[in-house]
Order: C-alpha cells, then structure tokens, then sequence
C-alpha cells in the first residue's frame, strides 16, 4: 500500500488567468484536450500579465448535484496564478479560488499514475466538489520523481 504525504492547511485566496473547457474525463482524456491545452497556456505565458511563479494549475470543478462519473462534464481550468486580474487576455479565463481550509495530498511519480492518488482521495474522504492540482514543471509530469500538489477543501469527509 502506498503511503500518501498528506498536510492540513489554510490557503489565501489566489487569482488565476488560463482557459477552461467543460468536458468529461473520458473525453478529455481520450482527445488529449487537457495537455494541448496546457501546452497552448504554457507557449502564451508571456502574455499572463502579473503571473506568479511557473507553476500552473488545474482546477476541477464538479456538478453541484453531487453526480459525477468519469463521462459528465464539468469544468477544467487550466491556469497561472496572478496577482491581479488586470490585463486578461480576450480568450482567456479568470478563476478565483477562495481562502479557506484545504487537505494537500502529494502525488509522486508520473500525473499518468494519478488515478491511483484519486481512488485514496475518493475512498478516504469521499465525493468534493472541485479539485486543484498544482503542477510545478509540466514538462516533468511523466518523471518518475515528478510531484503533483493535490487540494481539496477541507470540509470533503
């Protein structure tokens, strides 16, 4: 059994600039939407005005009804942290995630791999209703020594 990293903690709220796509995982999966996506934000960076770091994120935003399977839609946001959210490119997204308590559990090894942190999120804390990675170097994301930030609101049971 794998041992997870995990840590409670309170995040400010941080602003973020990217894009955002309503898709199932399946259809996400399967078009390889989510890494053009996130290679087409990376090659457009420069024109993130106020980013933060280099790291980018993405936000999983589920139904409110509670239903989720791996073929519903719902909200993908691929996005850089900004300071402000001034100077937003015409095709691009703002997404605020609000201040509060978040559970961090860290994923080592390849994001391929990610669905095995995924089912112990699932089986230890149950249905939420977002997820945020943290991506540190998307061009490690298949290294065996690569890390993902997973956060999910604290009050997820």
């Amino acid at each position: 059994m794998k041992i997870y990293q995990v840590e409670v903690l309170e995040r400010e709220e941080i602003k973020c600039v990217g894009f955002s796509i309503v898709e199932s995982l399946n259809n996400v999966v399967g078009s390889k939407i989510g890494g053009k996506l996130r290679e087409q934000l990376e090659n457009r960076k420069s024109e993130v005005a106020n980013r933060v770091g280099s790291g980018m994120y993405l936000i999983q935003l589920y139904p409110q009804d509670g239903h989720w399977t791996p073929d519903v839609p719902f909200q993908h946001v691929f996005a850089y942290e900004v300071k402000s959210l001034e100077k937003v490119p015409e095709d691009m997204v703002t997404y605020t995630l609000p201040a509060g308590r978040y559970i961090k559990i860290v994923h080592q090894g390849a994001e391929s791999q990610i669905g095995d942190t995924y089912e112990y999120i699932n089986n230890t804390y149950g249905g939420r209703p977002i997820d945020i990675e943290y991506w540190n170097d998307i061009h490690s994301l298949e290294n065996e020594d690569n890390q993902i930030d997973i956060y999910i609101p604290s009050e997820a049971k």
